[in-house]
């Protein structure tokens, strides 16, 4: 009998993008048959990868703001080179199940679900109404394409998730969907908590450089900070001009570094020597103050102190596990001086309750209801 046949998809590099890549590991190990659709390879043996690309030409760039600006929504979704070069790569191939990661993915699967009789997962991610919504040409361009695609092919939708609670309600209060919330918890680390004896505190953030997450909002708390504390920043340089601009905030504060990333599965032994993690993330759209993202589950499972703002799902967690502290707005100075009082002894406590909490904050349960959700779809 031949192994049940999975298309899993998503516009990302499949290596570095970590609720992804667990989908392909996760159901690739139960023993589905994978193909795996994406900008760069996972590198799992046993798994099909379907290399496509995004580049689009100046002038196609202009033919579909033309598109998006007359609405002619269809016109431009099918005419993007990412998406024609999808259909091409699974010419001839059928599939039980395909697995769309983000909205843009969406029509296509459900246009690939009507060839194969397949099953369609729907995995949002985040609210993809209001994703970019602090940006003018978003609005302008983007806002009605993707209201409409939710409209128009949510009906094709055998069952979805998304990556908070809060994400969850707003899905269900405006479109009628009921995402069952698989959160972006990382793979658990069997360690314990790197205690420097030492009064120096040494701060980590890492992630890429986007305008809309105001990473300059850390670089500004840091002085506020005493002497004690020093800051790296690991960041990918996601936008390069933003990017730039963020090393020359940093030139003339000697307590900050920027760092050069290092590959996925390295992130939290890297992080594990640091004593806190911290995210400012001001909620400049809706994602953003909903936020619940990989960072906040590696801090933990690098066993680290946490500080952020008051982000509400990052909120929640940080005070029902007693990991960290959150402050009481999103202005620098207000996590410095939270962080200024606090004595060795507290970040210590809260290393300890990152190890407890680490134990149950994990991809585990997650990876369960991943792979629950696709047998009760297509068996095995």
């Amino acid at each position: 009998m031949s192994k049940k046949s999975i298309l899993i998809i998503s516009f990302t590099h499949l290596k570095n993008d970590p609720r992804v890549f667990r989908q392909i590991q996760s159901l690739h190990e139960i023993g589905y048959c994978i193909y795996a659709m994406g900008l760069s390879d996972p590198e799992i043996q046993g798994v099909h990868f379907l290399e496509i690309t995004k580049q689009e030409g100046l002038i196609n760039k202009l033919i579909k703001a033309i598109y998006l600006i007359l609405k002619f929504h269809e016109q431009y979704y099918w005419s993007l080179k990412v998406v024609k070069q999808s259909l091409k790569k699974t010419e001839g191939l059928k599939f039980d199940l395909i697995i769309a990661n983000d909205l843009e993915t969406l029509p296509l699967a459900a246009k690939l679900k009507a060839k194969s009789n397949a099953k369609l997962l729907f995995d949002a991610h985040e609210y993809s109404p209001r994703e970019h919504e602090d940006r003018i040409i978003w609005n302008l361009l983007f806002k009605d394409f993707v209201h409409n695609a939710l409209k128009k092919y949510t009906s094709f939708i055998d069952k979805m998730f998304t990556v908070c609670e809060g994400i969850s309600l707003e899905y269900a209060k405006n479109y009628n969907l009921q995402p069952i919330v698989v959160t972006n918890a990382t793979e658990y680390i069997d360690t314990k908590p790197i205690i420097n004896h030492n009064q120096n505190i040494k701060l980590i953030h890492h992630g890429g450089s986007i305008r809309s997450r105001k990473i300059e909002n850390m670089i500004y708390m840091m002085d506020y900070l005493d002497k004690r504390f020093t800051l790296d920043l690991m960041l990918v340089p996601s936008q390069k001009k933003y990017h730039k601009e963020l090393v020359e905030l940093v030139k003339n504060r000697p307590n900050i570094l920027i760092i050069d990333p290092v590959p996925m599965k390295n992130i939290v032994p890297f992080i594990s020597s640091y004593d806190m993690g911290v995210y400012i993330l001001e909620p400049t759209n809706f994602n953003n103050g909903m936020a619940l993202p990989n960072k906040i589950f590696e801090y933990i499972q690098a066993r680290l102190a946490v500080a952020i703002g008051p982000s509400s799902e990052m909120k929640r967690l940080t005070e029902n596990y007693n990991i960290g502290v959150v402050s009481h707005d999103f202005k620098p100075k207000s996590l410095a001086n939270l962080l200024n009082n606090l004595r060795k002894e507290d970040i210590i406590n809260f290393k300890n309750n990152s190890n407890s909490a680490a134990k149950i904050l994990n991809s585990e349960a997650n990876i369960k209801i991943i792979k629950d959700s696709v047998f009760n779809m297509i068996g095995i």
